[in-house]
């Protein structure tokens, strides 16, 4: 049976099942047994032939979908169990329950996020439904279930996932980030190359190459020591190199550049100018933004040299994407 836009539903007699492709695709599964809707795990990969199958007649459509035809998709995924959602879903039906809402901006782009962030994501979904629910019924404002939004999110998730900040990442970001972690030469002929050089990828951490640029550049260039062995014996490679090379710092040139980093944190904070706080005051970024930064720069900083200084690894790399 056609149905709205690119959907079809059929029987698979062999199973006792009912089948809703869309475009060919197996999208939605019904057991008459138990009388249960599913999503298909593997939802718009599994290509089926729809014509191989038989039709199915409206009052058999119907009666498995509590008397209700079938006009959009939403219909299936509201008699799924939301574990089974995606988050795409799931924002297709809070735009459709409550789209005035989600025809805010703001709104629909914290909900986006809460459920990006979110571990166990159908959770996290029915607490903001409950959220919209009450907030039609008591006919808030959207700054109100904003600030309910994200006053959930924080108890839910632990953290302020909306804070404004200049982002350092845990971990490795394969984008266009930098990636910053100890390491130890294991063969000199060539430096540059990848297998001569151990990482210590648990300790690392990844910034944006723009924020590198913004905020890191004057004191990674000022302490950059070419003539350091590990950055001299990189061929072809001279200077301080941007794209996919190991920049090698010594400990002691970490220590001097937290130690420039702390004194522009210092000036910011007592009016003082240096060679750096002018240079940061042309990028336009709140002065508050670029100190916290800088803290939590210094924080993971000093935790890598210590726990790389346990493990053997004698210097640290700067590596851009």
């Amino acid at each position: 049976m056609k149905l709205f836009k690119d959907f079809e539903a059929v029987k698979f007699p062999e199973e006792d099942m009912l089948f809703v492709t869309h475009d060919g695709y197996l999208y939605y599964i019904y057991n008459p047994k138990y009388k249960v809707w599913r999503k298909h795990r593997n939802a718009g990969n599994d290509h089926i032939t729809v014509s191989n199958y038989q039709d199915i007649s409206r009052a058999e459509l119907e009666a498995a979908m509590n008397g209700v035809f079938p006009e959009k998709e939403t219909d299936f995924m509201r008699l799924c169990n939301p574990g089974q959602l995606c988050i795409r879903d799931m924002l297709d039906l809070f735009r459709e329950d409550y789209a005035n809402y989600m025809s805010d901006y703001s709104i629909y782009h914290t909900v986006h996020e809460f459920l990006l962030e979110s571990s166990i994501c159908y959770k996290s979904f029915e607490e903001i439904k409950k959220l919209f629910e009450k907030a039609v019924m008591l006919q808030q404002t959207n700054q109100q279930i904003l600030d309910n939004i994200k006053k959930l999110c924080f108890r839910m998730l632990g953290r302020d996932i909306f804070k404004k900040e200049i982002g350092i990442v845990d971990g490795h970001d394969s984008s266009s980030y930098f990636w910053i972690m100890p390491v130890r030469i294991i063969d000199f002929e060539d430096t540059a190359r990848l297998d001569s050089v151990a990482e210590m990828r648990s300790a690392e951490i990844s910034i944006e190459e723009c924020d590198v640029d913004q905020y890191l550049t004057p004191f990674l260039y000022k302490h950059f020591d070419k003539k350091l062995k590990a950055n001299k014996k990189r061929k072809d490679v001279a200077g301080f190199e941007w794209y996919l090379e190991h920049n090698f710092f010594t400990y002691d040139s970490i220590r001097d550049i937290l130690s420039d980093i702390k004194d522009t944190i210092d000036a910011f904070s007592s009016g003082r100018k240096t060679e750096y706080t002018q240079k940061l005051k042309e990028t336009n970024t709140e002065i508050e933004l670029i100190i916290d930064f800088y803290r939590r720069f210094i924080y993971r900083m000093e935790y890598m040299m210590c726990v790389g200084k346990e493990k053997g690894f004698d210097l640290i790399s700067f590596m851009g994407p």
